[in-house]
């Protein structure tokens, strides 16, 4: 009997896009950073770059309209846009918007998605430009574009860490996929944990710590966690041909009272190493500037959980004293498959 053959995983499919493009990319006049990062980024002055990302939320996949508003679907679409602005030090500026609905859909619908993105962009100073509207066989997409700038000397890529720099995230991670399996579980809440519904429905991008992290020259390389923090670390690591060393007891966790531990099918670590969507920022610092580094930024927890290797794209956990290897277990869109099986990879 044949062994069943792996599925293609979302890293292959971006591999084998960027191979067919990137030829052309980088013969177009203007392009400073094309496919392989959160953002590409093209010259338009000097002295400055013009960002552009683009993602896409699909129901099934990630949302279920069973306990996601409509205004919560238009604030997450942007939300997740808006993180990989962050992720390069970029100011965000405007937005441009696809929708395919159903047939029958309310025009109500439409615009309560669209005031729930309207809330977000006003809170970032981002102009919905304009966009399409299409029917949907199968359930509600949206896509947004976001463009935004950076200074050409500010910009941080996932490109530039080294050996011996140290790896340092914002916040705290597994808040978003705790709070899913709640809402998947129709669980009812206590007010301890649903901070962590908050996260999943609504996520915060770190926009402002971005921009500091980049103008003050502290991060040599930064990605955002959307897939959890196992894959985007192998994402940077790989992009930057370097590993990576992080310790358990140093991860910023959720707070779960013990009363409420038994609500969650796996350990809080569990989730903050797999569980993604927290939209939290990665980045890597010059142990040089260790000292620099501060403990919050306008009141957003910085935590140092680790540093880098030369052990190119090895990523090791120290758990108690003890090193295993730490592999790439967050959400896959091509193994995955949908999003009640999202969080599958979480051991």
């Amino acid at each position: 009997m044949r062994p069943r053959k792996q599925p293609p995983t979302e890293t292959q499919f971006i591999e084998k896009i960027q191979r067919i493009t990137c030829q052309s990319a980088s013969q177009r006049r203007g392009v400073a950073l094309s496919i392989g990062d959160d953002t590409a980024a093209l010259r338009i002055r000097s002295d400055r770059l013009l960002l552009v990302s683009c993602d896409a939320v699909v129901e099934g996949v990630h949302f279920d309209l069973n306990y996601f508003s409509p205004e919560d679907l238009g604030w997450k679409a942007l939300a997740v846009n808006l993180s990989d602005i962050a992720s390069m030090g970029g100011i965000p500026l405007y937005a441009t918007t696809s929708i395919a609905l159903p047939m029958a859909t309310p025009v109500g619908f439409v615009e309560k998605v669209y005031r729930g993105l309207a809330m977000l962009a006003a809170q970032h100073r981002v102009a919905l430009i304009g966009g399409d509207t299409c029917a949907s066989r199968h359930g509600v997409f949206l896509d947004v574009t976001i463009i935004g700038e950076v200074h050409a000397r500010r910009m941080v890529t996932r490109g530039g860490a080294r050996p011996g720099d140290l790896l340092y995230v914002t916040g705290e991670l597994g808040g978003s996929a705790m709070g899913l399996e709640l809402l998947a579980g129709r669980s009812r809440l206590s007010r301890h944990i649903s901070s962590m519904v908050r996260r999943h429905l609504r996520p915060q991008p770190r926009c402002a710590a971005g921009r500091f992290l980049a103008g003050q020259r502290l991060a040599s390389a930064m990605i955002d966690i959307s897939d959890g923090l196992s894959t985007d670390l192998h994402h940077l690591c790989e992009r930057s041909m370097v590993g990576a060393m992080i310790y358990s007891d140093r991860i910023p966790l959720p707070r779960v009272p013990s009363s409420q531990i038994n609500r969650f099918s796996s350990a809080p670590l569990s989730y903050g190493l797999n569980g993604g969507e927290d939209y939290e920022l990665l980045f890597t610092v010059p142990q040089r500037l260790r000292r620099k580094v501060p403990r919050s930024i306008r009141g957003l927890p910085v935590h140092e959980i680790g540093h880098i290797t030369s052990e190119t794209g090895v990523c090791w956990l120290c758990q108690g004293g003890r090193r295993s290897r730490l592999s790439p277990c967050g959400f896959d869109h091509f193994r995955d498959g949908h999003l009640t099986a999202s969080h599958r990879a979480i051991r």
